[in-house]
């Protein structure tokens, strides 16, 4: 299989993955602001045919400005792959949730944990095997590399995660459920910064 052609396949497997978390997210009966949203099934179910095709897309255009700026094409795999990260981590932290109850403080440490662990194993062997390029066997170096680095990202986006939402919660009108989501997608965010340059320059380095 050529590399334009498996780019173009993963791009649109991370799009569906994205899609079905991203459901778990919007059929989250805490979080009240998706609660019109979650019962227009029509609405909802359409995300898994949109995603793929604004994946691919969005691979077929970094492909073309990557002719002028090479590390661009890399970026856009990583940030793919970031976003299909963000939604398994998001999504089951959300799942989780529903399951529990627990909205906010301490008590979503373990299942904090829990959706980042999921997240990172995903993260790990996608950059490995398509972001960096980086085939074979997982060596035990680089590994260790890898969880040191995922997991000074875990104290990242915990910690966010956390004292936002122990702290901060109250100051806002939102649910509590949709405050987490947003505590959450700020600690993504932080710590897919985090991760992408310990990544690129330690565990995957060329």
């Amino acid at each position: 299989m050529n590399n334009s052609k498996k780019d173009i396949i993963f791009s649109l497997i991370c799009g569906e993955l994205t899609a079905w978390f991203l459901i778990f997210v919007i059929k989250n009966p805490y979080v009240e602001e998706f609660q019109g949203l979650a019962k227009m099934g029509s609405l909802v179910w359409i995300l898994p045919v949109l995603f793929p095709i604004i994946f691919a897309l969005g691979i077929l255009i970094g492909k073309i400005i990557s002719k002028f700026i090479k590390i661009i094409f890399q970026l856009v795999k990583f940030l793919e792959i970031g976003v299909l990260n963000t939604f398994i981590d998001i999504g089951i932290l959300n799942l989780l949730v529903w399951l529990s109850g627990i909205t906010i403080g301490f008590g979503l440490t373990p299942l904090n944990t829990v959706s980042f662990l999921c997240a990172t194993t995903n993260s790990y062997y996608w950059n490995k095997l398509w972001t960096f390029k980086k085939g074979g066997q997982t060596m035990s170096k680089e590994f260790v590399q890898f969880l040191v680095i995922s997991v000074i990202g875990w104290s990242i986006n915990t910690s966010i995660v956390v004292l936002g939402t122990t702290f901060l919660a109250p100051m806002t009108t939102l649910s509590a459920g949709a405050w987490m989501n947003i505590m959450k997608l700020i600690a993504t965010l932080a710590s897919m910064v985090w991760n992408f340059i310990g990544y690129k320059f330690i565990v995957f380095k060329v």
